[in-house]
């Protein structure tokens, strides 16, 4: 599947663009904001904190819309409007909806489906969930759709795949693609704390990348277990930000990002390492386990405002600054830092995902 976007935004007033998907019938139209308007630090949509993203892999395209050679098949989403190098965008998940520029998410969240660890948790959690042909599944926090999707082989004609978000915009894509899928298909918004869906009524139930940006996972996990038949199995990918590691040979840099990571704040930003624990308090029985790590070993600050998918250093400086790693004052030097880093071809940044299966 592919998709291309088009913007019929002015130059002075926010605007609307088209995103075109492959084997969908017709463009799906999403909010979008010219550059001008484009906040140049960002903080979460309430003003009161600094949201990191979900970490994502190389994109089949840059910001500018250049399509980028060996790209993996998959949903791409390519945003068609120019973001300049010191531009940022505060890439967080809780409040999509909310955005002023919806377009730039969905093209992060379309280039997480193609980072090779996430293909490669994908490819384990098929193999591990035994999907057969007329279950149900579930997908909690289903995005974009392209990973259930993918499990809908499995199910053949007589299954069902139902896909349940917070994010209106984001199911306006999947469903806009979910044409090409032989199994009955279903999305609808809702609350991952209270799923509108009945008691025993799915064979399988999978979230990936949800949980951390929900403030009670347990709870949500409780659900999970609640909508599944005796015997079903859930599957639970996440990541634990404070896997997270910069390194452009300055190990002070590098300890005041571990630092900062491996404080929880107004999220459960580390729940990836904690997986197995919360499946087992739930009254689940652990099967299968496993994780992946994604590195990035270049970045060109001149072509794009932040490593491919990933949130942006000014960003992150913020994220220093309140957690009392950095002053205010050192911001800017942390910035210029790793950006001349990357410039000079001495960067390095990595952060590992977790995934497990169990069964009820």
């Amino acid at each position: 599947m592919s998709s291309s976007i088009s913007s019929n935004a002015s130059a002075d007033a926010p605007g609307r663009c088209l995103v075109t998907l492959e084997n969908a019938s017709e463009p799906v139209e999403m909010p979008i904001v010219p550059d001008t308007e484009t906040p140049r630090h960002p903080t979460a949509a309430n003003g009161s904190e600094h949201d990191l993203p979900t970490m994502s892999h190389p994109r089949a395209h840059d910001y500018h819309g250049r399509e980028r050679p060996g790209r993996s098949p998959g949903l791409d989403v390519v945003v068609a409007f120019p973001i300049e190098r010191n531009e940022t965008h505060g890439l967080g998940y809780k409040r999509v909806d909310d955005d002023s520029n919806v377009a730039v998410l969905v093209d992060t969240m379309s280039a997480t489906a193609r980072w090779p660890a996430t293909l490669r948790l994908r490819a384990w959690e098929r193999t591990q969930l035994r999907l057969v042909e007329g279950e149900r599944l579930l997908d909690v926090g289903c995005g974009l759709g392209e990973a259930a999707f993918a499990l809908a082989n499995d199910l053949g004609e007589t299954g069902e795949v139902v896909g349940v978000d917070v994010s209106a915009e984001m199911l306006r894509v999947a469903r806009a693609s979910a044409d090409a899928v032989k199994c009955r298909v279903r999305f609808s918004v809702g609350d991952a704390c209270a799923l509108d869906e009945p008691s025993s009524s799915f064979d399988a139930v999978r979230s990936e990348r949800t949980l951390q940006w929900i403030a009670e996972p347990l709870v949500a996990v409780g659900e999970m277990a609640r909508v599944l038949h005796p015997g079903g199995r859930v599957s639970l990918i996440d990541t634990d930000w404070s896997s997270l590691t910069i390194d452009i040979g300055d190990n002070d840099l590098a300890r005041r990002v571990r630092r900062a990571m491996s404080v929880e704040r107004n999220r459960p930003s580390n729940i990836g390492s904690r997986l197995q624990e919360l499946v087992q308090t739930i009254g689940f029985t652990p099967l299968a386990r496993t994780s992946q790590t994604h590195t990035w070993t270049e970045w060109n600050p001149d072509e794009s405002p932040a490593p491919d998918g990933c949130f942006s250093m000014a960003s992150l400086a913020d994220n220093l600054v309140d957690e009392g790693q950095l002053t205010p004052n050192e911001r800017a030097t942390f910035v210029e830092t790793i950006r001349t880093a990357a410039l000079r071809n001495q960067f390095t940044m990595s952060l590992t995902m977790h995934a497990v299966i169990a069964a009820t």
